[in-house]
């Protein structure tokens, strides 16, 4: 399902941020799969690493589902081709077999690859 494209490029980041999230809670993988940038590097909150083909592949077998995302706040910052988003959210999550919550602050960083914004990094820690 292609993204609309928006005259504002904050505003095209702000939504691809939020569309992303409800991918996440909807199971959208191949969604998710075609915004992220095959050298995604995503910094967990504990500090573990995930390359793309990793963080994909768990959530495919659902080690790892998102119950509900409540973004608080996210604002955006353009670099040329490059966009940094800092944002907070509410975090509902199932991994193996407990859930938790978890309030987090974040750092989204997305490029313009062949006129697509592709997210490229992803950095999270607790507050």
């Amino acid at each position: 399902m292609p993204i609309p494209v928006i005259a504002n490029p904050d505003s095209e980041i702000l939504q691809l941020s939020h569309e992303k999230f409800r991918w996440k809670t909807a199971g959208k993988i191949d969604l998710l799969e075609n915004l992220f940038d095959d050298e995604l590097v995503f910094i967990h909150l504990n500090g573990h690493i995930s390359s793309k083909k990793k963080w994909i592949n768990e959530l495919r077998s659902k080690r790892f589902i998102y119950q509900y995302i409540d973004q608080r706040e996210a604002s955006v910052k353009l670099y040329g081709d490059s966009a940094v988003l800092v944002g907070n959210a509410v975090f509902s999550v199932s991994m193996s077999s407990y859930s938790n919550t978890y309030h987090l602050v974040y750092t989204e960083v997305y490029a313009k690859k062949t006129g697509e914004w592709k997210l490229v990094n992803i950095h999270t820690c607790a507050y």
